[in-house]
């Protein structure tokens, strides 16, 4: 598939199969370089998840609240080596995890082999189509800043609001070191502005060596239980 897409500053164009190939490669580094940076010493990356991992668990918690029960049913958006996986898990009784790489899902596979209530599958972010039933929750951490298409995350974005009652979204807001042909940073308010009926009902942010990330936790219309 050769869609082009623009890149930041509008320097060059950047094709899907450009993207896909990208993550392969990133697939086949080691640990959590995969979907980390690699320049990053590992003890930060290590850091950085265990922090994440502690928000996302307390915004699952805030979810629970305001159902008053547990979440049935989970969406992990760009679940990419299953780092995340086994806390959302933790959390709600079933989770359907999505990457587009076919050997990040792999490891993802691995490592939440003993958790039966996850079920992955290979599909795109900004293809994703709304479940017959909405999620009660959807976790998307530094994904959609890979969506370089701004038609395309409008798109995106709507189909995420159609899809879940809440949505932790985690993105760069400000990055130390400029960011790659493969990302664009974008600020929370212009994430709530693509997003029908969004309201942000926790934000917190997230430190990764110098660059900071919004951690919100975002409630859609039509919370029925």
């Amino acid at each position: 598939m050769n869609t082009m897409t623009s890149a930041p500053g509008g320097t060059r164009e950047v094709t899907e199969d450009e993207i896909a190939a990208e993550w392969r490669e990133r697939a086949r580094r080691t640990g959590l370089r995969r979907v980390m940076r690699s320049s990053q010493p590992d003890s930060l990356n290590v850091g950085v998840t265990r922090q994440t991992r502690a928000v996302v668990t307390d915004q699952l918690a805030l979810v629970a609240e305001r159902l008053g029960r547990r979440p049935r049913h989970a969406l992990e958006i760009g679940c990419g080596i299953g780092r995340l996986t086994p806390a959302i898990a933790a959390h709600a009784e079933r989770v359907h995890a999505i990457d587009m790489t076919p050997a990040m899902l792999d490891q993802a596979r691995a490592t939440c082999r003993h958790l039966p209530a996850v079920e992955f599958a290979c599909v795109r972010a900004d293809r994703l189509r709304p479940p017959r039933e909405r999620y009660d929750a959807a976790v998307c951490v530094w994904v959609l800043m890979h969506v370089l298409d701004e038609s395309r995350l409008r798109d995106t974005c709507r189909v995420i609001a159609k899809s879940a009652r809440h949505l932790t979204l985690i993105e760069y807001e400000h990055a130390s070191v400029p960011v790659s042909k493969w990302s664009r940073l974008r600020t929370l308010e212009e994430y709530v502005r693509l997003l029908p009926g969004a309201e942000v009902v926790d934000e917190r942010m997230v430190d990764y060596g110098g660059d900071r990330s919004f951690a919100a936790l975002i409630a859609f219309g039509g919370q029925d239980a």
